[in-house]
């Protein structure tokens, strides 16, 4: 039986699958008029990503977050603190991802985010989830500038002052050349980054000492002790960090588009790579802290260099894991810089941003998006502490997330006969649960640093504002001429 409203969803749902399937190409097709989602040809024919190459992809997006960042909530929260945040953090990623789930195999596009809020919602609150986006991994590439400026550092002595522009440069350049996302080359280079893990844990493993996990000084705070020195006040304030784990794991169903049979690959993609990353999560809150001790890796920019040389380890396996932990946050890095300049470029040719960053290259590259955002990373990099930008870059992800897991909801509820090739397990229980917690993650990061976190939601929020009153007075203006 049929109705005039399934009839509606049908259509819509069609268009969404012509737009997606078109394979346009990024340097000729013209913004839609009405600011239809963006898809720009990834160079991928459909149907030629299996689930163990979408696990891999998944793990690389995430790789460089166990050579450093989730060791910043020890600072706060204690070895117990610190757990207890990647326990919640690996609730909200499993259900985040299936919510996304089941939005990816409805609209199996490269817009991401954004084309699920505009499904949902409109144009404007669309244009935030992309702006999201775009700082999340803009951000994401200046937290990674810093880590690879330490390491390298420790590796040979170069200040990290002198290796990060160089490395902008190189990774801007080699982008311009036209190299794209070159995925089987940085799912290699992830897998150096794994085999850097292992060879990590092999070293520190005989070192473990469980007096050691709880050496960070407690506080006088609710619900303090040894184990948790912040309180439960010290949780909240670990949780961001403890997503370093899981961050970007996101990122595989947005491949849908290039998967084969998304409604199965997809979800089986995901569950193979969180297992993955939770294995590593749990070995290295054990074993990190464990050998050189929790108060010792607080503050570091390299901590795994820092366990390494607290188990007494200064020659080849050290090396070893500090090449192997290069690698990855180089991946990563690449990575970072192709989604942000690609997101700037969509929004660009979609009419929110400047025309100027819908140009590319001869070589089909948008180096005017590359420059513009890579500048701004710089900046945020040279300028700001890693336990910072770590804040800014959770925020503007728990702001996206925050809208995307509203789009599943609405849409569940709005368009209850609308087709679902997959559908989330438990519903819109599973989506709000994801919700609720991408909220208090994102509270968390008030807690972790106000500052950073208020100026990040501010700085999208009223640039948002602005573009959409900013393409609203351009178009009334080409109505009345």
């Amino acid at each position: 039986m049929h109705c005039k409203e399934c009839n509606k969803y049908s259509k819509a749902a069609a268009i969404g699958r012509a737009r997606t399937t078109a394979g346009t190409n990024p340097t000729l097709t013209k913004p839609d008029p009405g600011g239809a989602p963006s898809q720009a040809h990834t160079g991928l024919r459909r149907g030629t990503l299996g689930p163990v190459l979408l696990s891999a992809l998944g793990v690389s997006y995430v790789i460089a977050g166990d050579y450093a960042g989730w060791n910043l909530g020890l600072a706060s929260g204690g070895w117990g603190g610190l757990l207890l945040a990647v326990i919640a953090a690996a609730g909200m990623f499993f259900a985040l991802i299936l919510s996304i789930a089941e939005l990816a195999a409805m609209m199996p596009g490269a817009g991401g985010g954004y084309d699920f809020a505009r499904e949902a919602f409109g144009p404007a609150l669309a244009l935030v989830a992309g702006l999201a986006i775009l700082v999340e991994y803009g951000a994401a590439a200046s937290v990674v500038a810093i880590f690879v400026g330490a390491y390298f550092e420790a590796l040979s002595g170069v200040p990290a002052l002198y290796t990060m522009p160089i490395l902008y440069c190189l990774v801007a350049a080699i982008h311009a050349a036209g190299v794209g996302e070159a995925m089987r080359v940085l799912l290699v280079l992830a897998g150096i980054a794994a085999l850097g893990l292992l060879l990590y844990l092999a070293g520190v493993y005989a070192h473990f000492d469980p007096a050691k996990l709880a050496d960070v000084p407690a506080i006088s705070a609710a619900g303090a002790s040894k184990w948790l020195p912040g309180g439960w006040r010290g949780v909240w304030i670990s949780f961001p960090f403890g997503t370093a784990f899981f961050l970007a794991v996101e990122g595989i169903p947005m491949a849908a588009e290039e998967a084969r049979d998304p409604a199965r690959t997809v979800p089986r993609a995901m569950m193979a790579a969180m297992a993955v990353l939770a294995f590593f999560a749990v070995s290295l809150v054990i074993f990190g802290p464990g050998a050189a001790g929790a108060a010792a890796l607080a503050g570091a920019n390299d901590p795994l260099i820092v366990g390494l040389l607290a188990a007494g380890h200064d020659g080849g396996l050290l090396k070893a894991v500090n090449v192997c932990g290069l690698v990855g946050l180089g991946a990563c890095f690449f990575a970072a810089m192709f989604a942000y300049s690609r997101q700037a470029f969509a929004l660009a040719r979609a009419g929110h941003l400047p025309a100027l960053l819908a140009r590319t290259n001869a070589r089909r590259s948008p180096v005017p998006a590359l420059l513009a955002v890579g500048l701004g990373s710089y900046l945020l990099a040279v300028l700001a502490s890693s336990a910072a930008v770590y804040v800014v870059m959770v925020t503007a992800a728990s702001l996206s997330y925050l809208i995307m897991l509203a789009a599943h909801l609405a849409l569940r509820r709005r368009q209850p006969a609308r087709e679902r090739p997959y559908r989330t397990p438990g519903g819109v229980i599973t989506g709000g649960f994801a919700w609720v917690m991408s909220s208090l993650c994102m509270i968390g990061c008030f807690a972790a640093d106000w500052t950073y976190a208020g100026a990040t939601t501010l700085a999208i929020g009223i640039t948002g504002v602005a573009l959409v009153l900013r393409k609203n007075i351009g178009e009334s203006r080409s109505k009345i001429q």
